[in-house]
């Protein structure tokens, strides 16, 4: 039976409760459906939970004359249905309704699926399981089980929030040090995929309003199973007579951007060759995938997943200029 270890429990009303209940030993939780079975294996043992569910004003979503802001504590199943992120943000509500099940929808927050941890079949086992291998760099071990000659962790990162909101150019509203910055996503990922362990509490994200006023945008996700598994591999694409950006998940410590695809698209417009287009975006990830051992699967042989991309090129290509 596995025990959790003892912890103080808080639930704040407001974000400077919360800033003053943060501690180095204390950690955040938002919908639990990541933090909870991590307690459960004691891959995590922090001496406060800092519950974010009572702040209000982190559960909105709403659009402004410069943007659309979602609280960090709004829940995937709120933004699969809501109704203004189905009408002006419709990748957000197609990676949203992909996430595991409903139940775990129900629960699970946009903040807490952008922050996910990099998770990998050694680092998700319980603490009596991982005493018969070497100490990971998850657990203060000196190692990685993956790739053992790694100076960094290659856990994979799954989330399917994240190449969306960064597809959309999104940026993020969060608390550091006491103080609220406004970063781009891509600067709190890259931080977070690094485990650059900073205290930080995500307020808000917010997409400006060119990056979805009358843009093409979608998301698309292969898995095992329709629903439940993490992704073997998802695409998240948003496309305008101004920009275009594709971004590849789950196959990296990070989520990979098709720069090259996209200068090829851009160069192209629309007379495009879709054969030449799934061509360089293949050998685009297959360059920039990270192979680990635990699945013995790289980009090369998820072939069952290649029919995605190749159907969103051909659907890039009918909005394209």
């Amino acid at each position: 039976m596995l025990i959790l270890s003892n912890f103080t429990y808080h639930c704040p009303s407001t974000a400077a409760e919360a800033l003053e209940l943060l501690n180095d030993s204390s950690v955040i939780i938002a919908g639990g459906s990541d933090l909870v079975p991590q307690l459960k294996t004691g891959v995590c043992t922090p001496s406060s939970l800092v519950d974010l569910s009572g702040i209000e004003e982190f559960k909105q979503v709403v659009e402004k004359e410069d943007g659309i802001y979602i609280g960090s504590m709004a829940t995937l199943s709120h933004l699969a249905k809501h109704k203004l992120v189905l009408e002006k943000l419709p990748a957000v509500s197609q990676a949203a309704r992909n996430v595991a099940s409903p139940q775990i929808r129900n629960r699970a927050t946009i903040g807490g699926n952008i922050l996910q941890a990099r998770r990998c079949f050694y680092y998700n086992q319980t603490k009596e399981w991982r005493q018969g291998i070497p100490r990971c760099y998850k657990v203060g071990g000196n190692t990685c089980i993956q790739i053992q000659n790694s100076q960094v962790c290659r856990a994979l990162y799954y989330s399917d929030i994240a190449p969306v909101l960064l597809a959309y150019d999104a940026k993020v509203s969060l608390y550091l040090d006491g103080k609220e910055k406004l970063l781009t996503c891509k600067e709190l990922l890259d931080a977070h995929c690094k485990d650059i362990n900073e205290k930080v509490l995500l307020k808000e994200i917010f997409i400006p309003k060119h990056s979805y006023n009358g843009v093409f945008s979608k998301f698309t996700k292969y898995s095992l199973r329709g629903s439940i598994d993490f992704p073997i591999i998802n695409f998240a694409c948003v496309s305008s007579p101004d920009f275009l950006k594709i971004f590849v998940g789950a196959i990296n410590t990070h989520v990979v951007e098709l720069t090259e695809t996209e200068g090829y698209l851009k160069e192209k417009g629309n007379h495009f060759a879709e054969t030449e287009a799934l061509e360089i975006a293949l050998q685009e990830m297959k360059e920039k995938s990270q192979i680990i051992r635990e699945s013995g699967i790289s980009v090369q042989v998820k072939r069952n997943a290649f029919r995605y991309i190749e159907a969103l090129l051909a659907e890039v290509k009918s909005h394209i200029q």
